[in-house]
């Protein structure tokens, strides 16, 4: 078949984006590992189709005493990225000196450092991040201050413009804690606004789906930008998943043991998930501590609403601290009518998903302590009570369950009973102690006043903010295509290899393990690069409730069309096509075998400019 008129001048234009600058890049810390390690680290960024690495310029490490200079690391570094064909953001500052803490005091020396690395650089490195996370207390080494960090970027700008006019100069990379975009707007207020070249920020998702908030955060700051009269490129210099393997470690020792205390079986009874569209918001896996319930049932609020508790007794939340609190009142109604709740992680509900002006999308507010009496539960830390200890030195099991083996970790966050009503008892399940200080990391809340039912109750948050490799795998392309589709420059996922140092989550962002093996996620992102090579179009993603569908044209005329989920399966069928199929890590699929439905894992559709594809 002919592909039309309007087909072919597209496909021309794709095609003299060809040589287009890779949107791709990739975090790794090649300068702090052996060589030899760097170089096949260089080796399979560049295997993956990756054209940019992010990597920190550690002035520590190229002046660790005053006067003393040595890159004979960034050397090799920067040699071995240019045989590769892998293009370099180096990140100023990195880990800092003492004799240079904090910059903005020890402006003299800063600079001094930054002209020194952009002058040995100078036509090999194109790209500077002027300090990482500048609105966090460890590059400061005390509490930031976006007026000085104005201040720094102001005369790094001009350094580096000095010397290098063709490099770009990028904004620090905004954290994901707290309120980033207010230390954004109070720097653009001092005078940081025509001090850069690429606007920058980490807009991490695993508060929730990326379908539910990531688009939203980039339109948020593009829009604070638009408010300074600022029109420039955006990058996202991190964002990524973790796959570490201790994931609700302690609801995986406490839930089991509260369900048999309560007299429910794996065998019998029915666990309610919930997977509701309007809020895209979802339970997910439960497996991770309750591997062997056998009868589960996915709910939506509305659901969950006229529900018979005796058919669905247990209803589990994810665990992930965040919650649409438009909806509270569904879930206190469950457990007004008899229902136990499930609370495997996290401080519960101190985050509101609150839909915004732009249907669909959601924001995340702080909201502390805001639902928990209507659930008449209570928790305390350190920030809120001065006499709460910062951490925990043991673990111990609760009088209710004296078999009960626990593996210690620190912990910061307690429940207590201050919202107990009436014969409302708390039943705690593991303590975590501090000399006297011994209150509940995990609680089994019974309750009889207004309130009928049960709550297992777990304040622990290591793991909660980690996925299953195959979620990493699901939502590493989604995010890119989503970033793409909202006119994001570039975007670096964090890391290329894991450090897996120990089973928390830090050790275990990368799309490769420790030891050079593919996690399925470097699979999933060579498949989108091959799938969205460099000078291919926007994609346009478009879709309604779970269902998402992107299409673009790539350099060589051909559409690509890819379709999920956010969550769950999804109820589309799908025809046969003309051109070929791919799954989400890079499988063929013949056209006569494509799966019924959609699920989180991306189906790429590859036909002829202009063909319909489903």
């Amino acid at each position: 078949m002919k592909r039309s008129f309007a087909a072919g001048i597209l496909a021309a234009l794709a095609l003299s984006l060809t040589a287009a600058e890779s949107p791709y890049g990739v975090c790794a810390h090649l300068n702090r590992m052996p060589q030899e390690e760097m170089r096949r680290e260089l080796a399979g960024i560049a295997a993956t189709g990756i054209g940019f690495v992010r990597t920190d310029l550690d002035w520590a490490q190229v002046e660790p005493q005053p006067g003393k200079w040595d890159f004979s690391r960034w050397d090799a570094l920067v040699g071995e990225a240019e045989k590769q064909g892998v293009s370099v953001l180096a990140i100023l500052g990195g880990e800092l000196p003492a004799h240079g803490k904090p910059p903005f005091r020890n402006m003299e020396r800063w600079l001094n450092y930054v002209e020194r690395c952009v002058s040995r650089y100078k036509g090999r490195i194109d790209s500077y991040e002027v300090i990482n996370e500048a609105d966090c207390d460890r590059p400061w080494g005390e509490k930031p201050n976006p007026a000085n960090y104005a201040q720094l970027l102001r005369e790094t700008f001009r350094t580096i413009r000095r010397i290098d006019p063709d490099a770009r100069v990028l904004f620090s990379g905004m954290s994901d804690f707290g309120n980033p975009m207010e230390f954004v707007e109070q720097a653009f207020r001092a005078g940081a606004v025509d001090c850069f070249d690429v606007m920058n920020f980490h807009p991490y998702q695993w508060r929730n789906v990326p379908e539910s908030q990531l688009p939203l955060r980039i339109r948020d700051l593009r829009n604070l930008m638009r408010k300074y009269g600022i029109d420039k490129p955006i990058w996202i210099t991190e964002i990524g998943d973790s796959s570490a393997p201790e994931r609700f470690l302690l609801a995986r020792e406490t839930v089991p043991a509260a369900l048999k205390l309560l007299g429910f079986s794996p065998e019998r009874d029915c666990i309610g998930v919930l997977s509701d569209t309007p809020t895209l918001y979802c339970t997910g896996s439960i497996d991770d501590y309750l591997p062997g319930w056998k009868h589960r049932k996915e709910l939506s609020f509305q659901d969950l609403a006229v529900l018979d508790v005796s058919k669905c007794p247990i209803l589990a939340l994810p665990g992930r601290e965040g919650f649409p609190a438009s909806q509270i009142d569904a879930v206190v109604e469950y457990v007004r009518r008899g229902g136990t709740l499930i609370l495997p992680g996290g401080l519960p509900f101190y985050f509101d998903f609150s839909e915004s002006e732009e249907e669909g999308l959601f924001r995340t507010v702080q909201i502390d302590d805001a639902l928990l009496p209507k659930l008449h539960l209570g928790w305390e830390a350190f920030w809120v009570k001065p006499e709460v200890p910062r951490t925990t030195t043991a673990t111990e099991a609760g009088e209710a369950f004296p078999s009960l083996t626990l593996t210690h970790r620190p912990g910061m966050r307690f429940l207590n009973t201050e919202n107990l009503k009436g014969n409302d008892r708390m039943i705690p399940i593991a303590l975590g102690v501090n000399g006297s200080y011994r209150m509940p990391v995990a609680a089994l809340f019974r309750l009889d006043s207004d309130l009928k039912g049960n709550i297992i109750a777990v304040v622990d948050s290591a793991g909660t903010d980690s996925f299953s490799e195959l979620e990493q795998t699901q939502r590493l392309p989604r995010q890119l295509l989503l970033a793409f589709s909202e006119d994001v420059e570039k975007v670096f996922y964090y890391r290329f290899r894991a450090g897996e140092w120990n089973n928390g989550r830090e050790a275990h962002f990368g799309i490769l393990h420790r030891d050079f093996t593919d996690k399925p996620a470097r699979l999933a992102y060579r498949s989108l690069i091959r799938n969205l090579p460099p000078g291919s179009t926007k994609p346009v993603i478009t879709g309604d409730g779970r269902l998402r569908q992107a299409r673009w044209i790539r350099p060589d005329g051909r559409a690509v069309t890819a379709l999920w989920t956010a969550f769950g399966t999804g109820s589309e069928c799908l025809r046969e096509t003309a051109g070929e199929a791919e799954t989400l890590t890079g499988e063929k699929i013949p056209s006569a075998r494509l799966p019924e439905k959609l699920t989180p894992s991306i189906l790429y559709l590859t036909g002829e400019a202009g063909q319909e594809t489903r």
